[in-house]
């Protein structure tokens, strides 16, 4: 249906807040992380399922979406059928009863689904009018300090095995303990050996002490017609702040990119569920620039300047390696950085 080849139907999950026809309300669809499916966008969902209507999708591969089998193709590869799943999903489900089936709709995506929201947008602008995009992986080539840790465990495949395990055990002794469909069910979620790791591990250039992203996303955002808000957080070990602040310089601070301080990596705290409110509630009727523009021209000006750049926009906690090591990964030319 959206592989390259002939492959059976595929069977995508989904949490939607109505049904029935077009109310016209603004259509949201939430894309989640890695590691996570729909269930972590529930207080997302509670927030704005009066006002909006919500789609939540399990991403192939993860959740209780099914796997793709995309074991025998690249990154590349991984990245484009993905991408034209999410896009049959929203032609087939999320814009099947709208009154004008050619609207686009509004993305907020976390994490990994960052990663695939830019990539949907940026080859089919006709779908995504606006990006919201809290710590989004992959924008740059660098990860944060747990990004190695975390691409060893992808690169070994330790999270299937470890996984498999706790299957064996852990849901045999839930089933027989609890009576709760909801405790079984999400029991059985977080045991599950997802391939969407597997297609992650796939991204990720493993060292010794780092990890690379393989095909950053920032020349592939610069790009997009939609506009854009990003979040990132203070705390977060795996996408660093202090790209946010590098943003913020590209674009002379006129990308709408924000900074909750004291913020990890993981949405459940009441701060990244307010700010994503304020955004959605800001954009309404509006149609104020995005910052997209300026994104484009200071990533085609840092690639002739770049020691312009080189620790102005770093917090001085921030080592000097890793400012070098950033800036010379991101920034130097050239630029190959589209999906």
């Amino acid at each position: 249906m959206v592989g390259r080849n002939a492959r059976p139907p595929l069977c995508l999950r989904y949490l939607q807040n109505e049904t029935g026809k077009d109310s016209g309300k603004t259509t949201l669809l939430l894309l989640h992380g890695a590691y996570a499916s729909t269930v972590a966008l529930l207080p997302i969902i509670g927030a704005v399922r009066d006002t909006h209507r919500v789609f939540a999708l399990d991403l192939p591969g993860w959740g209780v979406s099914d796997d793709l089998n995309l074991c025998e193709m690249d990154a590349d590869g991984c990245t484009d059928v993905v991408i034209a799943a999410i896009r049959w999903f929203v032609d087939a489900v999320v814009r099947s009863d709208q009154r004008n089936k050619a609207q686009p709709v509004s993305v907020y995506a976390h994490s990994l689904g960052a990663y695939y929201a830019i990539g949907l947008a940026r080859r089919y602008p006709d779908v995504v009018s606006d990006l919201i995009l809290a710590c989004p992986v992959g924008l740059f080539s660098t990860l944060g300090d747990s990004g190695a840790y975390w691409a060893l465990l992808f690169v070994t495949y330790a999270h299937c095995r470890l996984l498999r395990v706790l299957r064996w055990i852990v849901i045999p002794l839930v089933e027989a303990c609890t009576r709760s469909a909801e405790t079984r069910f999400r029991v059985r979620l977080a045991c599950s050996p997802f391939e969407g790791a597997n297609v992650l591990a796939k991204q990720i250039h493993f060292e010794p002490c780092n990890a690379l992203w393989k095909r950053p996303s920032l020349e592939a955002l610069s790009a997009v017609k939609a506009r854009a808000s990003l979040i990132f957080g203070e705390y977060d070990s795996l996408v660093p702040a202090h790209q946010a602040r590098c943003l913020l310089r590209l674009t002379r601070e006129q990308l709408d990119c924000r900074l909750l301080r004291k913020a990890p990596h993981s949405l459940h705290i009441d701060r990244f569920v307010s700010e994503i409110v304020r955004i959605i509630e800001d954009r309404e009727g509006r149609t104020a620039p995005s910052g997209i523009a300026m994104l484009a021209e200071g990533v085609h000006r840092s690639k002739n300047k770049r020691a312009h750049f080189v620790g102005a926009s770093f917090d001085r906690r921030d080592s000097l390696a890793r400012i070098v090591r950033v800036y010379e990964t991101v920034l130097d030319a050239p630029l190959d950085f589209s999906l």
